[in-house]
């Protein structure tokens, strides 16, 4: 096992270094270090698409001429691996090489993304730089989590296009019905006479804490209803025979990115539908098949913030940062791309509406 060092390694180099940001102007920005450091980001499901693309781009020649100037690699580590597949995070300077596999399975979701930075910090071990968290600060997290809010999804519920519950608006009060038991046939609520096969993401997950503590405002495993789980936002990981009738929260950002072809579509026919007396009553995606945008608005009992986690106490935490942060009192054109508004386009692209922060900012810290 290679002998950890800390993030302060270089130090004399950084102190020298009279860094630019891409405007010319002096920035906060943590500047180059002269290590060539991998950064590690893993966790939430809903935003490991967008992030891979942020992080892909971060890595192109343009950017290491540019801003990622050390230069770092950034690492995009996917949520869920299956059969023989693996996933490799190469070594670097702080950590050694992570194989992941189904055997030894990456964070998959909010929670275990979290806890691996965690874990990570604690352990100076520099094998995770950046949790994608769709979950907000919890009291749970430690007090050196700096959360980055860099865009806003919703969460609303999904059935088959051409099963028992095609085509329906659904109230906040019948949507808890069915997760609470009192609603049990798609009949009840205008749909076809079919048993409701009731859906929820898999354990950890952010859309999971987020759907039922906001959405629904309860825990439904605590009440007389049947609970099947799915991996969130994948239609196909519904069982077959259930897709049918089947009902689950899904990601608003997720089935565009999806749609537009810009990700894997794992939707599976499902299409995500209109949740009524929730602040916003009409068609959550506007659009066709390619060129999907959000429909829904902030005033949505089913939006929320995403985020990107960093920990202070990481090796790596400083050029973390650069690709998705900023100091306290930056400005756009003084913050990292992600937070400067760089990445505007592509944040609708993958189906989310963009943030306005302070100063111009496009995110939000906390």
């Amino acid at each position: 096992m290679r002998a950890r060092t800390t993030r302060f390694l270089g130090a004399t180099a950084i102190a020298a270094c009279a860094c630019l940001t891409l405007t010319g102007t002096a920035s906060a920005v943590a500047p180059a270090n002269g290590l060539e450091e991998v950064i590690a980001a893993a966790g939430s499901d809903t935003t490991a698409d967008i992030t891979g693309a942020i992080l892909a781009d971060a890595n192109t020649a343009a950017s290491k001429a540019s801003w990622n100037t050390d230069p770092d690699n950034y690492v995009n580590v996917p949520p869920l691996l299956s059969g023989t597949q693996t996933f490799t995070v190469p070594a670097d300077p702080f950590a050694d090489q992570v194989v992941y596999s189904a055997s030894n399975p990456a964070p998959n979701g909010s929670s275990q993304g979290k806890a691996a930075l965690k874990a990570s910090a604690e352990a100076l071990d520099g094998k995770i730089d950046i949790a994608r968290s769709s979950s907000a600060r919890s009291s749970s997290d430690p007090s050196t989590f700096e959360f980055f809010a860099f865009a806003t999804d919703g969460v609303t519920w999904a059935s088959s296009a051409t099963g028992s519950g095609a085509g329906l608006s659904l109230t906040l009060a019948q949507l808890r019905g069915i997760y609470d038991g009192s609603i049990t046939n798609w009949n009840q609520v205008g749909g076809a006479n079919a048993a409701i096969a009731v859906y929820l993401p898999q354990t950890g997950s952010g859309t999971l804490s987020f759907f039922t503590g906001t959405v629904l405002g309860f825990d439904p495993t605590t009440k007389p209803v049947t609970i099947k789980r799915f991996q969130e936002h994948d239609g196909n990981s519904i069982l077959a025979a259930d897709r049918s009738r089947a009902i689950a929260p899904f990601s608003i950002a997720q089935w565009i990115a999806q749609g537009n072809a810009v990700t894997a579509d794992k939707r599976a026919g499902f299409t995500v539908n209109p949740l009524t007396g929730a602040g916003f009553n009409g068609s959550p995606v506007s659009g066709s098949t390619g060129s999907y945008t959000p429909a829904f608005t902030t005033a949505f009992l089913g939006s929320r913030s995403v985020f990107n986690v960093v920990d202070s106490r990481t090796p790596s935490y400083d050029q973390a940062k650069r690709a998705v942060g900023f100091d306290n009192g930056d400005s756009a054109s003084t913050a990292g791309r992600l937070c400067g508004g760089a990445y505007a386009a592509k944040i609708k692209q993958y189906g989310f509406l963009t943030i306005s922060g302070p100063n111009g900012l496009s995110c939000v810290k906390s």
